[in-house]
């Protein structure tokens, strides 16, 4: 069976069972509730403790109107208020006035509520008489034209086999009874022929979780079922790599940084303490002619230059690593920014001992670019060339060659190189090999770190390579801007 059928069966089952259970619980209310109902044992059942709040209540009402209308001079017969009382509650109503005369709204008494009347006339001011099955309740009214005494006559007043009353305390008891015995019953199936075959795959998560709040990041859950929670146990997988290269990234940017303080400590000391060197010569007068005095005032100012480069790179990279660099990409032809860098920087590359060439193959060059930006990288690859150069004379050939969707560019220099081991690492921030370290003056490792960043803003890639007999190439790719 697929994982699709299986988790299509199980909703379905767990909407099913509860619909089911909501249903039957349903029913039996409906069939408790209908029962008293077709056995005429009413809701309303006028049993003695009903027909005292409801002829109370009667009593009120026919009380109040008939003063109201015996203090303006009206008819105290209250046709209107006895005869609505009387359509509502099915009682009779009956008033006696100071004269002795009746008035009734309803049905004449039967014989044996009549004879109840003679016993309810000795009562005084209010009151009930009832014989279990018939009913009087009186109560007398004084009034600015006399005493008037009303009645309210309830017949069938008797227990029935199943009281309204109890039938609604009882078929609530048994709703709630049923309602929970279908809850266990649903939950009970439910935790044996749905939840339990996930119990397994749930304790296998749990002792994963547990294993990753241990520090144990390589862990790996092997689930051999195949129902749905197999893509769990393999996100839950792919999590534990991703979280794992999250914590080895802090760890390396956290030892990136420990290897900023040293390098940057470092460099900086080496020009700072050759700037305070030529100071106090000049200061102490060890600079005894002009010549000297220029020399040293000379170096005061190419130290002061290194640090300023070393810093400018620094910013560059911080800014570069929060988003925050400047970038205004536009349509660029890299070939024509290409020709114009060997053009504008050949000579003063070559007083630095660096002889710049290029060379385009193909047609359109176009890509999405900042210009600034690809001047920037062009520029640290050169004068990565020359400060890392052994003969008098360095040579950096630059190639650009567009071929279908794709524009490539590649910077090769006849120096050193370095080690098949160091290719992986140029690129990472502060990271300098043994010919570097040695030198502190020529870099601080921010260089390609910054072009890689930059190559990367313009959604291109970038490697090292080695090249042949010695030398060390940078290779750029670009996708072609099609408008």
């Amino acid at each position: 069976m697929t994982i699709k059928k299986r988790l299509a069966i199980s909703n379905f089952l767990m909407i099913a069972i509860p619909t089911l259970v909501a249903l039957i619980i349903a029913f039996l209310s409906i069939t408790a509730l209908w029962v008293p109902l077709v056995q005429e044992n009413n809701i309303g059942v006028r049993d003695l403790e009903d027909f005292e709040k409801t002829s109370t209540f009667m009593l009120t009402q026919v009380e109040g109107k008939l003063k109201e209308r015996v203090a303006v001079g009206g008819d105290p017969r209250i046709s209107d208020v006895a005869t609505s009382l009387r359509a509502l509650t099915g009682y009779t109503i009956r008033i006696k006035s100071p004269q002795g005369e009746l008035w009734t709204w309803g049905d004449d008494p039967k014989l044996e509520v009549s004879k109840l009347q003679g016993s309810a006339d000795e009562l005084v001011g209010e009151g009930i008489i009832s014989n279990g099955s018939n009913a009087i309740a009186i109560r007398d009214v004084a009034t600015v034209g006399g005493l008037y005494r009303i009645y309210i006559f309830g017949s069938e007043i008797k227990t029935r086999t199943w009281p309204a009353k109890n039938t609604v305390k009882w078929t609530l008891i048994f709703i709630f009874v049923v309602v929970v015995i279908g809850i266990i019953v649903a939950n009970r199936f439910l935790t044996r022929f749905v939840f339990q075959r996930i119990r397994g795959a749930l304790d296998l998560l749990a002792k994963g979780v547990r294993q990753i709040r241990d520090g144990n990041l390589a862990v790996k859950l092997t689930y051999e079922g195949q129902d749905e929670f197999a893509p769990i146990c393999e996100d839950f997988n792919d999590m534990a790599r991703r979280l794992k290269e999250s914590v080895d990234l802090i760890q390396k940017q956290e030892q990136n940084r420990k290897e900023l303080l040293a390098g940057i400590s470092h460099d900086l000391r080496s020009p700072l303490t050759s700037i305070k060197a030529y100071a106090e010569g000049i200061q102490d007068g060890i600079a005894t002619t002009p010549e000297l005095e220029a020399k040293y005032i000379r170096m005061i100012q190419t130290k002061a230059d290194e640090m300023e480069h070393m810093i400018s790179n620094l910013f560059t990279f911080s800014k570069m690593d929060m988003d925050d660099y400047p970038n205004y990409p536009e349509e660029v032809d890299l070939g024509k920014e290409i020709a114009n860098f060997v053009q504008n920087e050949s000579v003063a590359y070559e007083n630095k001992g660096l002889y710049l060439q290029y060379e385009v193959i193909g047609e359109t060059f176009k890509i999405w670019a900042d210009p600034f930006q690809i001047r920037h990288i062009l520029m640290n690859i050169a004068d990565n060339s020359v400060k890392y150069k052994t003969a008098a004379m360095g040579h950096l050939h630059i190639v650009c060659e567009a071929k279908a969707e794709t524009v490539y560019l590649r910077l090769a220099d006849d120096g050193p190189g370095t080690t098949s081991a160091n290719l992986e690492r140029l690129f990472e921030v502060f990271y300098r090999d043994d010919r570097a370290r040695s030198n502190p003056h020529k870099g601080s490792g921010l260089g390609l770190a910054i072009v890689k960043k930059m190559v990367q803003q313009m959604k291109g890639s970038i490697k090292a390579e080695l090249v042949k007999p010695h030398g060390l190439a940078i290779s750029m790719s670009f996708p072609r801007y099609i408008k």
